[in-house]
């Protein structure tokens, strides 16, 4: 009787130990195939991607498309509802074209920090034409993501007054 419980318990711990196994071999890796790309995570097959960067790989920096948003300005001055495009430049990788800054129509280059969550402008003479007139401005500032969907836009705008100007800014 005593070797009969030894053989079915022994049975038992085998049926376990290579049902176990089975199981074990049977579940799969979600992400034994996804690629996360400039710094992302893959947790159940799904991209985590980092500020900076959107898409399913990670693959698309967020900076990229159309933004609204307004500016308050020192002295006195508060522009009305700005959108911004902004795109990656086809001549160089660290080059984000922004189009509309301050709500200038003029269209020129930013620098993109390495992490991919500031742009940088400086001295950037945009023409704005007001009842007529052209104007000269220069524009130097920066914008910077405080998530994939919104940024902070901080400049200085010459125009032979200085107004330090700043705002915020979220995805169309």
């Amino acid at each position: 009787m005593k070797s009969f419980r030894l053989l079915a318990l022994s049975a038992l711990i085998t049926v376990g130990s290579v049902g176990t196994v089975v199981y074990t071999s049977c579940t799969k890796d979600e992400c034994k195939n996804v690629t996360c790309l400039n710094g992302g995570t893959c947790s159940g097959g799904t991209c985590t991607c980092p500020t900076g960067y959107t898409g399913s790989s990670c693959q698309t920096r967020a900076f990229v498309g159309s933004w609204t948003g307004s500016d308050v300005c020192s002295p006195s001055l508060t522009t009305g509802t700005i959108v911004i495009t902004l795109a990656n430049s086809t001549a160089d990788t660290t080059a984000v074209v922004i189009t509309n800054a301050g709500g200038y129509a003029g269209t020129f280059n930013g620098t993109l920090s390495t992490d991919a969550k500031t742009i940088t402008y400086s001295n950037r003479i945009v023409n704005n034409t007001i009842g007529g007139v052209t104007y000269s401005d220069t524009l130097t500032g920066s914008m910077t993501l405080t998530s994939n969907n919104a940024f902070t836009h901080s400049y200085i705008d010459k125009q032979g007054v200085s107004y330090t100007c700043t705002g915020t800014y979220s995805r169309l």
